[in-house]
């Protein structure tokens, strides 16, 4: 063991003992307990600024802990704890996160918040089983709408011949995270001058991510366009060869900007349109700004979208709304070559796209009503016995 990992262990074994501490005085004072825990290092500042603020209404009723696995510090009212030293921890009512442990609290109610406000592709198809397995662990899951409901029944109903598979109850409580951009969005007044390039993780599946067409497309966006170019790689993305090459290529250009920050409002609101693949950002985009979407559907998406293989139809992208309303938030191109005549072209029609991501936007049910929804739900899983 590293100087650095046995540190890390130390600190760990440091924390365990301060937070079984106050668990047990918790318990002595009659104080329900919930647990928040951000397993992943690099997506974690994306979640606590809406996570500390959903919590802060039980702060009166219950003692809130908050656990992360990062080096940096996140807080005073953070404890550093590595994943594997979560099973040294007494039971909490509450364990919950916003990214998927695969260690979890036994003794408690497991729940996990969905961080997708669509019914947007959540893992490559052949790792379905090895999801399933991880949701396996968790007792609910809070999702935004119906669809994503329906999304999850169905890749469940997919693995449910396989051992040690266990559906946890899905509850649809909106998008809080949405609630909350979109207040702050709704104050910041910015000249919309950009166009924000954001894909998804190229790690879900290589062969249909934006990431491969970047280089050409940029180019194409800073010689044919007057917008300055804001790429927002995906957290787990930012320190990759492929986005460091783009960066550092660009880096030197007045029009381009690389953009890393944990909260992107502010980004959202300097942006005329969005240029993604199948990431779930382009239906927050849209919703929060009411600005169109450019979608970038390579040859293998497009195939894997409509192939008549009952292997790949199984999956039923077809069927999601996120590929059937992408006309109605915006455009689909295929090659990068096309894509400043095609942002130009857009930009007459934002009233049309306006209407339209309006209408999609209030088929959400809880949208604009997600916080109460979710104190709702929560304060039944740790009063109602």
């Amino acid at each position: 063991m590293n100087n650095f990992s046995f540190f890390n262990a130390f600190k760990s074994l440091i924390s365990v003992i301060i937070i079984n501490t106050i668990i047990i005085y918790s318990r002595i004072n009659k104080k329900k307990i919930i647990f928040f825990y951000h397993p992943r290092k690099l997506v974690a500042g994306i979640h606590t600024f809406y996570v500390e603020d959903l919590l802060k209404d039980f702060r009166k009723s219950c003692v809130i802990i908050y656990g992360y696995n990062d080096i940096k510090n996140l807080g005073k009212n953070y404890f550093f704890i590595k994943n594997s030293y979560l099973k040294l921890l007494l039971g909490v009512d509450i364990f919950m996160n916003a990214n998927l442990s695969d260690i979890v609290i036994k003794k408690s109610k497991k729940v996990y918040l969905n961080h997708h406000i669509y019914d947007s592709p959540l893992i490559k198809f052949d790792k379905e089983k090895t999801l399933c397995k991880r949701f396996s662990k968790y007792d609910i899951v809070f999702l935004s709408s119906q669809d994503l409901i329906k999304l999850f029944n169905e890749i469940f109903s997919r693995c449910n011949s396989f051992a040690n598979i266990k559906k946890p109850t899905l509850i649809e409580i909106g998008y809080p995270k949405y609630d909350f951009l979109e207040k702050k969005i709704n104050s910041i007044k910015n000249l919309r001058n950009c166009i924000l390039v954001s894909p998804t993780n190229m790690n879900v599946d290589p062969d249909l991510s934006l990431v491969n067409e970047l280089d050409e497309l940029i180019t194409e966006l800073i010689d044919n366009t007057g917008f300055n170019i804001i790429l927002r790689p995906h957290p787990i993305n930012r320190k990759t060869p492929e986005i460091l090459k783009i960066k550092n290529k660009f880096n030197n250009s007045n029009k381009f900007i690389y953009d890393v920050s944990e909260d992107y409002s502010l980004t959202f609101s300097k942006s005329i349109c969005l240029i993604t693949d199948q990431s779930d950002i382009a239906y927050m985009f849209s919703f929060l700004t009411k600005h169109p979407v450019v979608f970038y559907s390579n040859k293998n998406l497009e195939y894997f979208i409509n192939s008549e293989e009952s292997e790949i139809k199984k999956y039923s992208y077809r069927n999601l709304k996120y590929f059937k309303n992408r006309e109605k938030v915006g455009i689909i191109i295929h090659q990068a070559k096309f894509i400043s005549k095609k942002i130009n072209m857009i930009m007459d029609d934002l009233k049309k796209y306006e209407r339209s991501i309006s209408e999609l936007k209030r088929e959400i049910t809880y949208l604009g009503k997600s916080k109460k929804k979710f104190i709702e739900e929560t304060s039944k899983l740790l009063f109602n016995n």
